[in-house]
């Protein structure tokens, strides 16, 4: 006989509370029936684990047996590495689902509660309560609930309604309006709010989260903060989100980064982040001259990391976290909700369409997403993203709807006048007075200072007086219009090119080897060793000797691994002939080896 006693009936055992999301999962709640507290709650609920404990629990739902196999099939599923926000989304919907039946008087897992919980929600579909992406994520998890955790036939959900989720709309980019409205006060709240932390963290860390504790001054006016360290957290988020155009997931899977030498001697940041879904590893990548981040960018995230460290500084910790009543905790979704309430009930912030304006980490990857591809184009736009071009299309391409209804206009405008006076272009724009495009103004502040290049290297200088050089090259063969300005794509001449940057990521070195590769693999489609030397030897051999020395070893070495693993990178996996593309029609003179990249 177990000498074990449970405090209250609350077993231990049915509680998973190590998720990496900082959620706890309670299976105990399930054992008991819906109970009614006049005081604090307007309808019936679950018993809270805290009233489980002080024993301010229902009667019982007599359902400990599946209860208990829930729990051990959520055990197993942890252990075969299911992702543990999927793992909370189930058991919240098994929750919805439970708490049905009870109100219902209906017995749980069963075919005609699963069609009725189900139809229910159909109904609030068509009554335009709920929608479809709502109901389709619902079946979902409850569907993979039922029967790989409860056992329940697959028959179960013959008849239960299927919706698409075409209602889901893709979060539009800000456009200079709202950026000058949510990055200042975002900058301002961070830099306030970490000043404060630096100079007593240990009094913030155990502060109460029910009391101000920080001060936030703004346009003439002091704000209270309570838990201030948790809104520096939302406010760095958000800013990096901006910064780095990496989605929600991948910011909460940061890690407190290395530093990482670049061949200029500058600062960078390189951070891998396994994403899931595609199955692959991204790098999110902070540096003093990469796209679209201005100088004091590396200053914030030098900010943040201290911070992060001060907060916890163990192994592989997390680069964003939260602090609840003294213990540190992941960033969570809902601390991102509660913080962008907070901001709404205080700033009330707007658009030039009245609408509410809040930040939103989609919007600012639409919004790096736009900015990369006006400047770089499509193929640096994926790079950035990380997304293939389905993917980037699908989500990335919608714009701004009041900036695309103002380039529409000038669109519009400007050909009726060419129409009617027979005049070119920009002739028709003087003539109607349009200093400045609505497309130039949204992105003049946004020129690229580092923009990506297909032999893995980067450019501090994309559009410079070789670009210029460039573009009159193309005109002359007819590859590019009188109007056009390209940017600088003579991949052969960058390497001793005083505009050349190479990031120590595995990313970018795996495709400068991959490009190298490319370069040795032609040697058997060229008319001798000599003829191959003059080619491409002088290249080769200025990546040998001053490139790959300055990387990082750690990196250089997965590089290599993943070049005899996955293969060539996708930019250059054609055959080795596409390579002689890349060769002027007049052979310049080689590139000295000993010549510097700076």
């Amino acid at each position: 006989m177990s000498n074990v006693t449970y405090l209250y009936q609350w077993n231990p055992d049915l509680c998973i509370d190590k998720l990496s999301t900082g959620h706890t999962l309670d299976f105990n709640r399930l054992l008991f029936k819906l109970y009614k507290d006049e005081n604090r709650h307007k309808y019936q609920i679950f018993p809270s684990t805290k009233d489980l404990k002080q024993g301010k629990f229902s009667e019982d739902a007599h359902r400990r047996e599946i209860v208990v196999q829930l729990k051990s099939r959520f055990d197993e599923a942890l252990e075969e590495g299911t992702r543990h926000a999927s793992l909370k989304s189930y058991f919240g919907h098994l929750l919805l689902y439970i708490l049905w039946c009870d109100q219902e008087d209906v017995l749980v897992f069963t075919q005609i509660s699963i069609e009725g919980f189900m139809n229910a929600l159909n109904e609030r579909v068509m009554r335009g309560e709920l929608k479809n992406s709502s109901y389709t994520h619902t079946r979902r998890d409850l569907r993979k609930s039922c029967i790989q955790y409860a056992d329940c036939p697959s028959s179960y959900f013959d008849h239960v309604v299927v919706r698409d989720e075409s209602d889901i709309e893709s979060h539009e980019a800000y456009n200079q309006s709202d950026l000058k409205q949510l990055l200042p006060l975002l900058r301002a709240l961070f830099k306030q709010t970490h000043e404060q932390f630096m100079d007593n963290p240990k009094r913030y860390m155990k502060a109460h989260s029910n009391t101000p504790n920080m001060t936030f001054h703004w346009k003439g006016r002091d704000y209270g903060l309570k838990s201030g360290i948790n809104k520096m957290m939302c406010a760095a988020c958000y800013l990096l989100a901006y910064y780095t155009s990496a989605n929600t997931y991948s910011l909460f899977e940061l890690k407190q980064p290395q530093n990482a030498s670049t061949t200029l001697g500058e600062t960078w940041y390189n951070m891998p982040v396994f994403k899931r879904r595609a199955f692959k590893t991204i790098s999110i990548v902070m540096g003093e001259h990469e796209l679209g981040i201005p100088q004091y960018a590396i200053q914030f995230f030098d900010k943040l990391l201290k911070a992060s460290k001060i907060i916890c500084d163990d192994a592989d910790t997390l680069l964003l976290k939260s602090v609840y009543h003294n213990k540190i905790q992941p960033m969570k979704s809902n601390r991102l909700g509660n913080f962008v309430i907070w901001l709404d009930k205080t700033f009330k912030m707007t658009d030039q369409t009245g609408r509410k304006l809040k930040p939103i980490i989609s919007r600012f990857r639409q919004t790096g997403s736009q900015i990369v591809a006006h400047h770089s184009g499509d193929v640096a736009n994926d790079i950035t993203l990380g997304n293939t071009p389905d993917v980037r299309v699908r989500n990335y391409s919608q714009g701004n709807k009041l900036s695309n209804n103002g380039m529409i206009q000038d669109a519009m405008s400007i050909r009726e006048e060419q129409v009617r006076e027979g005049v070119t272009p920009k002739q028709a724009q003087a003539n109607l007075g349009i200093d400045v495009l609505v497309i130039d103004q949204e992105h003049a502040k946004y020129q690229p200072k580092l923009s990506r290049t297909l032999n893995g290297g980067s450019c501090k200088d994309p559009f410079g007086e070789k670009a210029k050089k460039y573009t009159r090259k193309m005109k002359t063969q007819g590859l590019a219009k009188e109007d056009e300005n390209a940017a600088c794509a003579d991949l052969l001449s960058c390497f001793g090119c005083e505009h050349q940057a190479i990031v120590d990521s595995v990313s970018d070195i795996w495709c400068l080897l991959s490009f190298r590769a490319n370069l040795e693999e032609s040697l058997v489609n060229h008319l001798d060793v000599a003829h191959y030397e003059k080619n491409f030897q002088h290249i080769i051999d200025f990546i040998d000797s001053k490139i790959l020395p300055q990387m990082k070893p750690s990196t250089l070495k997965q590089a290599e691994e993943k070049l005899d693993e996955v293969g060539l990178h996708p930019f250059w996996d054609d055959e080795p002939e596409s390579i002689f593309n890349l060769i002027p029609q007049t052979i310049k003179e080689p590139v000295d080896a000993n010549e510097t990249l700076i």
